[in-house]
């Protein structure tokens, strides 16, 4: 059985092979503390937020839970382009990761289903963000 490091680092090696064009990595940074030119590429982050749904009975306590994770995209696009832009490059990167989600799983995951994305909403633009929640099940 998989600790949750061994399942996040998984689900890291995996999206990052999907995901070959975008920065993966595991340590949020915030958007003023990115550099641009990982910004323009496009960052992809896993963050853990806890774990739950133990089975709980007699030799599994504890166990076989299912971690809560944020996948968190961040962007940047040239200033002088317009917010709508922003907002159609977080569209892409979105596709990207469904893309990914729908795939088999990756090696050390048992499965990974997303719950929900949101998104900037144009409102920092030129910079744009998507989050989605994740729940996640190691071997």
């Amino acid at each position: 059985m998989a600790t949750p490091e061994q399942t996040l680092e998984a689900l890291k090696t995996g999206l990052a092979a999907a995901l070959p064009g975008r920065l993966v990595r595991r340590s949020f940074k915030p958007l003023a503390q990115c550099r641009e030119e990982d910004l323009l590429q496009g960052i992809v982050t896993l963050v853990n937020r806890g774990e739950r749904g133990y089975a709980n009975y007699l030799g599994r306590e504890a166990q076989l839970g299912t971690l809560d994770v944020l996948l968190i995209g961040q962007l940047k696009v040239d200033p002088k382009r317009e917010p709508l832009e922003i907002e159609q490059e977080e569209l892409a990167l979105v596709e990207e990761i469904k893309a990914f989600l729908q795939a088999p799983a990756p090696a050390g995951v048992v499965e990974c289903l997303a719950q929900s994305f949101t998104q900037s909403g144009q409102l920092e633009a030129p910079f744009g963000w998507v989050v989605f929640e994740l729940e996640v099940r190691g071997e």
